[in-house]
């Protein structure tokens, strides 16, 4: 081939890439939530994409467990760049070398985000009340405390779940002197509430739909951002965060072990933590921003409670049990 046949093809590609400028650009895999929280991302994904140069695809998780599975199945070939996943499920991947630690220099709005929001696994995009999610057209009552899904004026209306690292559980054990730590009073408490469960959910958005198409009317354990949207005057739906006990999952985003667009994707992390895009993420979410310099949404006080009482379980012992807890809800719980 002859140099100036070389030179030619060469400024040949070059115009090629300046055409089309997509052709340069790195896709980073992004596994997240479906419903509302997919949405929130899908709001910001242009200017991600625009601060970035990168191009953004989302693909969906049941919730966090079941896509550490899918993470697990693929640690040979990683597909996805980079994970969204809750902060107890995140030390079980790191562990198993599925996710890698952050690189911190890559990062620089790290910086903004308080130290005790930053994991070995990765840092904090938002924390994530936890509650009751009900609709008041249909249930006979204002639900205000846990206690009060056991009131027999709710059978047959209540779904819940073992999902969230059994965080029903721990909750239901600690109203009867338990903990994560001693689970039997929690799988007793959830026992004598199975004459108001009416079904069991699995994945986080499931709980909204039940309610949606009548086949529960109070979602006994409920994400906010599920139903965040749907609040406000005059809606059918209420979420409560009782006062006593609180749970507040913190959510992370982390970096996939074996990936080649490690730049990339920290540049994507960089953004998503970047205050002005963590406001608009969370105002369709009713979640609490990582960066010390955004806000949360105005009208998040409007169900969120003095946080007196947050529950910090130890997500050690939690993981390494959790898989007994499953086997012992399906067989107790689940079985009728």
């Amino acid at each position: 081939m002859t140099r100036f046949l070389k030179f030619s093809l060469m400024m040949l590609a070059l115009q090629l890439t300046l055409h089309n400028p997509a052709a340069a650009q790195t896709t980073i895999v992004i596994q997240t939530w479906g419903g509302a929280f997919v949405d929130a991302l899908n709001s910001v994904k242009a200017d991600i994409e625009k601060s970035t140069g990168t191009r953004l695809e989302f693909i969906t998780q049941a919730n966090s467990a079941v896509g550490l599975q899918r993470l697990e199945a693929q640690k040979a070939n990683p597909q996805v760049d980079l994970w969204m996943t809750a902060d107890s499920t995140s030390a079980v991947a790191l562990a198993e070398d599925v996710i890698e630690p952050v690189p911190a220099d890559l990062v620089p709005n790290l910086k903004d985000i308080p130290a005790n929001l930053v994991f070995p696994a990765g840092p904090t995009i938002w924390s994530s009340p936890r509650g009751i999610c009900y609709r008041v057209d249909k249930t006979p009552f204002a639900i205000k405390t846990w206690e009060d899904l056991w009131d027999p004026r709710l059978k047959g209306m209540i779904t819940t779940t073992i999902s969230d690292k059994g965080m029903f559980v721990i909750m239901a054990s600690l109203l009867d002197g338990g903990s994560e730590k001693n689970i039997d009073p929690g799988f007793a408490r959830v026992k004598a509430l199975k004459p108001n469960l009416g079904v069991v959910y699995t994945a986080d958005a499931e709980a909204l739909k039940l309610m949606q198409i009548g086949e529960a009317n109070v979602a006994g354990y409920c994400i906010l951002g599920v139903v965040y949207k749907l609040l406000g005057p005059g809606s059918n739906y209420k979420f409560v965060m009782p006062a006593k006990p609180q749970f507040m999952t913190v959510n992370l985003v982390t970096m996939i072990k074996g990936r080649p667009n490690e730049a990339a994707a920290a540049k994507v992390i960089n953004a998503i933590l970047d205050p002005s895009i963590q406001e608009r993420i969370v105002e369709q979410l009713g979640s609490i921003p990582s960066n010390k310099n955004a806000k949360a949404p105005s009208n998040i006080r409007d169900v969120i409670p003095p946080l007196d009482n947050l529950v910090m379980p130890d997500w050690d012992y939690v993981n390494a049990h959790y898989g007994e807890w499953v086997e012992r809800w399906n067989r107790e719980i689940v079985s009728r």
